[in-house]
C-alpha cells in the first residue's frame, strides 16, 4: 500500500454498503475501523457476531489489508470517569 488514503476510503464505503457504518484509518496493512456510534443492543450490525466480523475481514482483505481493528469509541460513562490519584 502507498500510504495513500484511498485503500481505506473504498474500504470504508464497502463496509457502510454493507451497513457497517464506521470510518477506516490505515495503519499500513491494519485497518483499523471507528464505528459511527454504539448502537443499541440488538440493533444495527453486531461486530460482535462471527459472521460479521468475518465479512468485515473478507471486506478489508479485498481491499489490500491483512488485519482489523475495532476501536471503541469512549462511552459516556467512561468520559466522566475519573482516573485514580487525579
Amino acid at each position: 500500500m502507498d500510504g495513500s488514503r484511498e485503500p481505506a476510503a473504498a474500504l470504508e464505503r464497502a463496509l457502510r454498503a454493507e451497513g457497517m457504518a464506521c470510518r477506516v484509518e490505515a495503519r499500513e496493512r491494519l485497518a483499523i475501523m471507528v464505528p459511527d456510534t454504539l448502537p443499541a443492543p440488538g440493533a444495527g450490525i453486531d461486530l460482535a457476531t462471527r459472521t460479521v466480523r468475518e465479512r468485515a475481514l473478507a471486506l478489508a482483505r479485498a481491499h489490500g489489508f491483512t488485519h482489523v481493528a475495532l476501536e471503541l469509541p469512549a462511552s459516556p460513562a467512561s468520559a466522566r470517569a475519573g482516573l485514580p490519584g487525579a
